[in-house]
């Protein structure tokens, strides 16, 4: 009595060679389409499955007893073995190809990545696009701080000191230009000038050296040692000045300070309005200690707290 090889193995053996043919296309196609990729790899993935399935019922068949089988038989099951080792065969070839595409893609997405640049080079120089940039973290011009923790939506142009970079805007979007400058206030500024910090938020140091901005959107604009401690308060030129009451300033001199509440130093030598809406126009070493007082000139005049509203115009040591 002959045995035959089984129909459903004939059927599964059909197929899967189907199955290899509609692989083929569906590779031309992917990558005649590369924007279809994923689903292509996804698509023949699920294929190379399928095929992989029934070659394991292949493997099954052949491992059936081949001790009673006839000539034809044995025929038939070379046949069968010869159909398994294409089949297989196929299947590295899908594998393969799939590899291939997907490397393909990656390379071609990096190579579009470039083509796609916004900018143009036109002579010795790259030209941007008319149009506009967003930068979450920042920019960074010119040499970067490895010992500054830059903070988001910051912007530095730093030449470097000495070889080394110097600025630092580690605050929230802050701005530090000049040289070995500081802006470590959330939304600071310091926009040239050199040993300058603005740690006051929203503060600001424009130039000059050695200035510190402390207070909450205050500034000092130029000058050296100069320091703006109060909120709102401002420090114009000078050496050594310092505007300490809430939106009081300094304007020039040297070793001036405005410590009240909307008081005023104009010019001078170590004088002092130290009240609130007080104010010295000039000369040296007046103190305006009295609510509304001024003095204007002179050298060593002084208003107490008891001199409401009081003046004194120029003259020395008045009281």
């Amino acid at each position: 009595m002959k045995r035959h090889i089984s129909p459903e193995v004939l059927v599964v053996a059909a197929i899967s060679f189907v199955g290899i043919g509609l692989q083929s296309r569906r590779l031309n196609f992917f990558e005649e389409n590369l924007s279809l990729q994923r689903s292509r790899h996804e698509s023949l993935d699920g294929d190379a499955s399928f095929l992989s399935q029934r070659i394991d019922l292949l493997e099954k068949s052949m491992e059936e007893p081949t001790r009673k089988l006839q000539n034809k038989d044995a025929l038939d099951m070379k046949t069968m073995k010869k159909d398994y080792l294409m089949l297989k065969k196929a299947l590295e070839s899908i594998e393969a190809r799939m590899d291939s595409m997907e490397k393909l893609s990656v390379d071609i997405g990096q190579d579009r990545s470039l083509t796609e640049s916004p900018f143009q080079k036109v002579g010795d120089w790259w030209v941007a696009q008319s149009t506009m940039f967003r930068f979450p973290k920042g920019i960074v011009i010119g040499r970067n701080n490895n010992y500054c923790n830059y903070g988001d939506a910051v912007l530095s142009v730093d030449y470097g000191w000495e070889g080394e970079a110097a600025n630092c805007p580690s605050g929230n979007g802050s701005v530090a230009f000049g040289l070995a400058n500081y802006a470590t206030g959330d939304f600071a500024t310091v926009t040239g000038g050199k040993f300058n910090e603005a740690s006051g938020t929203s503060s600001a140091a424009m130039g000059g050296r050695l200035n510190n901005v402390i207070g909450d959107s205050a500034i000092v604009m130029g000058g050296e040692l100069n320091t703006a401690t109060g909120e709102y308060a401002s420090v114009v030129g000078g050496d050594n000045n310092e505007a300490a009451g809430w939106s009081s300033a300094v304007t020039g001199g040297g070793n001036n300070k405005a410590s009240g509440p909307y008081s005023a130093v104009t010019g001078g030598e170590s004088n002092n309005a130290a009240e609130k809406y007080t104010s010295v126009t000039g000369g040296s070493k007046n103190d305006a200690n009295g609510e509304l007082s001024c003095i204007t000139g002179g050298t060593e005049n002084t208003v107490t707290e008891e001199g409401k509203y009081s003046s004194i115009s120029g003259g020395k040591a008045n009281l």
